[in-house]
Formats: structure tokens, C-alpha cells, sequence
């Protein structure tokens, strides 16, 4: 049975509504203009007056921002306990927190408003439908299929865990990692080989950036998941503390705050987190057992040289690619060509320039 491996960029989820990453600081400021109440107007200021007074940028080119050139120096300062001009090392935490709060919420912002994402939910149908084969203990014969995102929105998350409600399937949407759900109660997240070992199926979703509907105990590393809220941004207002510890260390109750995990854009990123260790693992063993590699939305930038030394490393010599992307000039078409050729080499490299949609849609019609 071939298996599919999808990869998942930002271009997936524009079309339902989300930002690109270049867009992300434009449309901050956009929503920043049309309601100030649509932000914490103290970390807005924070976040503004970093980019004017640090990085010495005005107002004319807050368009041409780009995310690693906020994070990158910040972090590096962090990594090597060093200031940034003005700021001192005290500070430069909480400046990042303000930089990651703006981000966060205008992705938020512009998820929140009605668009339309019925070909996110028929691709979690389709996904769903491939991985139920896994069921009744078919795991170890049958994988067909499995999604590697470095996309942050949860649009997919929330279609696949519909998907298995509204089935009499017993499954769950697995991330590939440890994971625990947020609301104790909560019966819905399990980890995947759980729900395999008792004769269910694990929808696979790895996230190598991290999920807005994740939380971490900085003590024990858990991460916590809750399906349709988007955690992260909430966490800015109200703190959760890690029930686990809080049960464990009952003198220490209450004092392990639950912390928002994502990687963020730099030239730097830290992937030492034990959970990133292990999503990462995972997706380096998806990618090495597909016969075929789908990217959607995804351009392989030379800035992501991680994602980059994981596919030269494990992608399979005669695994087949297939790159899906939207464009409709052929001077434009003909450099993406070049681009993906330049890196898969003698691989077989195929093209779709309609937009993820439309390949969605053609991939459903035909299963």
C-alpha cells in the first residue's frame, strides 16, 4: 500500500482565511487601526515601540518586516544572556512576549472571521477515512497516510477532531507527542497508541512549529491540548496551572502556570523541548516511509534549513513530489520549478498551480 505524506505550509490555510507569514505584521497594524480594543494596548505599544526605537524601522516600511528579523536578535540575546541596545536582559523576555502576543492575535483575529473552510474539512474526511484502515490492530500492516504542518492555526486540528465526533469511530487526532487534555474530563484526547492498542485509529498530525491550542508545564513538560480554543492567546489572560504537578508537589499547588510552546520564526530556533524532540523524531520516520511527498502551501525557504536537512536526509531516492501551490504567471511558475528540481535533484517532481482548494478538491472526487 503507498503512503502519502502531506506537508503543510501556510499557503494551505490561506484560502480559509489565514495570514501569510509575510502578511502577519501589515495585518496587525491593519486590525490595530480599524479597533485598538482589538489588542492589549500596553503590549501593542511594547511590540510598536520595539520595531521604531530598536530596530529603527518607520512606520512607510512596516510591510516589508519580516518575522525572523524581530525574533532572530531577540533570541539570540536570550541564548547568549547578552542585551539588545536599549533593552536590558531583564526585559527582552517580556518584549518577546508582547512581539509573539501581537502575532498570535492577529492570526487569531483573522481566523475568527467568516470564512469558508469546507476544503480543510473535506480533506480531514479524506484523511480520516485513509487512517480508519488502521483500525482493529491493522496498525503495523496498514499506514497510508500522515500530515507534517509547520503552520501554527488549528483550521485542520478542529476539521479532523469534527470528523471523528461525528463518526462512531473510536480515534483520536494525534500529534506525535505526549499530550494531555487541557479539561480533565475530557475523554476526546488520548495519546495515539492508546486508542491504537485498543483497537482504534490515530488520525496523524505533526506540527513542527507548535499549535495555538497547545499549552507546557515548564516542570514536567506535558503539553495540553484543547480542540477548538486557541490556547496560546488565551493563556495571555487566564493562567491554567498544571494539575499534574499541582497533585504531585500539593505545597507547590497552584504555581505551575501552563505556558504557550510555539517556535517562532528565527534563524535560530530551539528545538531542544522534549516534546519538539520527539515531533520532529516522528516526522523524520513519516517522511522516510513515503512513496509519495505532498506540499501544500509550502515553498521551502532557504531560512527553514531545518525542514530542509530533515528532507534531504530522509526523503526516499525514488519517492515521488508532488508541490501544490498557486500561481498563474509563467515567469513566476517556471522559478518554483527551478527551485524544487534544484532540490530533489533526479526525483520525480510534479506541479499543481491552482491553489490548495482545487487540489483538495480533485484528490477527494477521486477517492
Amino acid at each position: 500500500m503507498m503512503k502519502t505524506v502531506f506537508i503543510l505550509g501556510a499557503g494551505f490555510s490561506v484560502e480559509a482565511g489565514a495570514p501569510t507569514q509575510a502578511a502577519i505584521i501589515p495585518e496587525a497594524f491593519k486590525q490595530f487601526r480599524e479597533n485598538k480594543a482589538n489588542f492589549d494596548k500596553d503590549r501593542f505599544a511594547e511590540f510598536t515601540s520595539f520595531i521604531n526605537d530598536q530596530l529603527n524601522i518607520p512606520e512607510c516600511r512596516y510591510s516589508s518586516i519580516a518575522l525572523e528579523d524581530i525574533f532572530t536578535p531577540l533570541d539570540r540575546c536570550l541564548s547568549e544572556s547578552s542585551q539588545y541596545r536599549g533593552i536590558s536582559l531583564d526585559n527582552i523576555m517580556k518584549i518577546r512576549e508582547s512581539v509573539f502576543y501581537v502575532v498570535g492575535r492577529t492570526i487569531q483575529l483573522l481566523l475568527d472571521k467568516n470564512h469558508s473552510k469546507d476544503y480543510i474539512d473535506s480533506f480531514a474526511k479524506y484523511l480520516t477515512e485513509k487512517s480508519s484502515m488502521r483500525a482493529y490492530n491493522n496498525y503495523q500492516e496498514k499506514d497510508p497516510v500522515s500530515v507534517i504542518s509547520a503552520n501554527w492555526d488549528i483550521l485542520l486540528d478542529n476539521s479532523i477532531y469534527k470528523t471523528i465526533l461525528n463518526t462512531p469511530h473510536n480515534a483520536v487526532v494525534d500529534y506525535c507527542c505526549y499530550i494531555s487534555s487541557l479539561d480533565k474530563d475530557d475523554v476526546t484526547v488520548k495519546p495515539g497508541l492508546e486508542v491504537l492498542g485498543g483497537g482504534g485509529f490515530n488520525v496523524k498530525l505533526l506540527k513542527l512549529h507548535g499549535s495555538l491550542n497547545w499549552l507546557q508545564c515548564p516542570r514536567c513538560a506535558r503539553l495540553y491540548t484543547k480542540f477548538y480554543e486557541k490556547e496560546a492567546i488565551n493563556n495571555f489572560t487566564t493562567l491554567t496551572s498544571c494539575r499534574h504537578c499541582d497533585n504531585n508537589f500539593e505545597e507547590e499547588e497552584g504555581n505551575h502556570s501552563l505556558m504557550a510552546n510555539l517556535i517562532m520564526p528565527t534563524f535560530i530556533k530551539d528545538l531542544s523541548n522534549p516534546q519538539y524532540k520527539i515531533i520532529w523524531q516522528n516526522a523524520g520516520i513519516e517522511i522516510s516511509e513515503a512513496e509519495e511527498i505532498v506540499f501544500i502551501g509550502y515553498s521551502l525557504p532557504s531560512a527553514d534549513f531545518e525542514m530542509r536537512q530533515l528532507l534531504s536526509r530522509m526523503t526516499r531516492k525514488k519517492a515521488k513530489i508532488h508541490v501544490v501551490g498557486y500561481s498563474s504567471n509563467e515567469e513566476e511558475k517556471a522559478g518554483i520549478v527551478a527551485h524544487w528540481e534544484s532540490f530533489f535533484g533526479a526525483r520525480e517532481v510534479t506541479f499543481s498551480f491552482d491553489g490548495a482548494k482545487s487540489y483538495i478538491s480533485s484528490l477527494t472526487n477521486e477517492s
